[in-house]
C-alpha cells in the first residue's frame, strides 16, 4: 500500500505542478511597432538605425518576452492616413494586428507638420498651431479606432516631443500649454480606446541634447533610448497592476 500512496503522491505533486504551468505560462509576445519615421528610426542626420521601438525591443528580448517583432509597417512621412489606407489594403498587417499582444503606435506629427511652414515658426503663431491642432485629432482618433479593431491587446500610443528646441526661449509656457493640450488631446483618444498613452514632452524639454540638429527634427540615439525607458517602464508598471 506505501507504493500506492508514493505513487498516487508523485502524480499528484505533476498534476499540480502542470496546472500551475498552464494557469501561469511563460508569456511570448508578438509586438508590433506602427507609425512614422520615429517609430521607424530616422535619425538627425538622414538616416534610419535605432528607434524607440527597436531599443524597447531589446530590452524585451533580453528578458526572454519576445516571440516575434515586426518594424516594416513604420515609414518615414507616414501620416494618419497611411496607416488607414495600409489597414484597408494590407491584409498582413491585419493578420499581425489580430495576432498582436502588444503594439506600440507615434503617428500624427506629419498630419501637423504638413501644415506647418517650419522656416516662419514663431510664438505668433502659436494660437494658430493650436487651431491646426485641433482639426487634426479626429484623424488621429479614427486611426487608433482602426488599429483597435484588429489588435485587442495592449496599445501604448507614444507621444510626442517639442522638434524645435528653440521656441523655449521664445516662451516656454506657451509652448509649455500648447504640449499640455496635445497630451491632453492624446490622452483622451487613449482612455476612449482603452489603449496607454506615453508622454515624451518633459523628456524632451529637459534633455534638449536629444535633438543635435537644429535642421532637423529627429532624435539621435540618446532620444530613442530614453523613449524606449519610458515606454519600458510603463509597461512594467501596468504589468505590475496585473498582479
Amino acid at each position: 500500500m506505501k507504493k500506492y500512496y508514493k505513487l498516487f503522491f508523485m502524480i499528484a505533486i505533476l498534476v499540480f505542478v502542470f496546472s500551475i504551468y498552464r494557469l501561469f505560462p511563460k508569456q511570448k509576445l508578438n509586438y508590433i511597432a506602427l507609425g512614422d519615421s520615429v517609430a521607424e528610426g530616422r535619425n538627425p542626420y538622414g538616416e534610419t538605425g535605432y528607434s524607440y521601438a527597436d531599443f524597447f525591443y531589446e530590452k524585451l528580448k533580453e528578458e526572454g518576452k519576445i516571440k516575434n517583432y515586426k518594424k516594416e509597417y513604420s515609414h518615414s512621412g507616414y501620416t494618419t492616413t497611411d496607416v488607414v489606407n495600409d489597414l484597408i489594403r494590407n491584409g498582413d498587417i491585419k493578420r499581425d494586428l489580430r495576432e498582436s499582444d502588444l503594439v506600440t503606435i507615434s503617428i500624427g506629427a506629419n498630419d501637423f507638420l504638413h501644415s506647418l511652414d517650419l522656416k516662419n515658426v514663431n510664438l505668433d503663431n502659436l494660437d494658430l498651431y493650436e487651431k491646426n491642432i485641433r482639426t487634426l485629432f479626429p484623424n488621429i482618433d479614427h486611426c487608433i479606432k482602426e488599429i483597435r479593431k484588429y489588435a485587442k491587446n495592449k496599445i501604448y500610443i507614444i507621444g510626442y516631443y517639442n522638434p524645435l528646441p528653440f521656441l523655449y526661449n521664445l516662451g516656454s509656457e506657451k509652448v509649455d500649454a500648447l504640449f499640455n493640450f496635445i497630451d491632453e488631446s492624446y490622452q483622451e483618444i487613449a482612455d476612449k480606446y482603452d489603449c496607454i498613452y506615453i508622454s515624451n514632452y518633459e523628456l524632451f524639454k529637459n534633455h534638449p541634447e536629444y535633438l543635435p540638429n537644429p535642421m532637423d527634427i529627429h532624435p539621435n540615439l540618446k532620444g530613442y533610448k530614453a523613449m524606449a525607458d519610458t515606454l519600458y517602464q510603463e509597461y512594467q508598471s501596468q504589468k505590475a497592476k496585473k498582479y
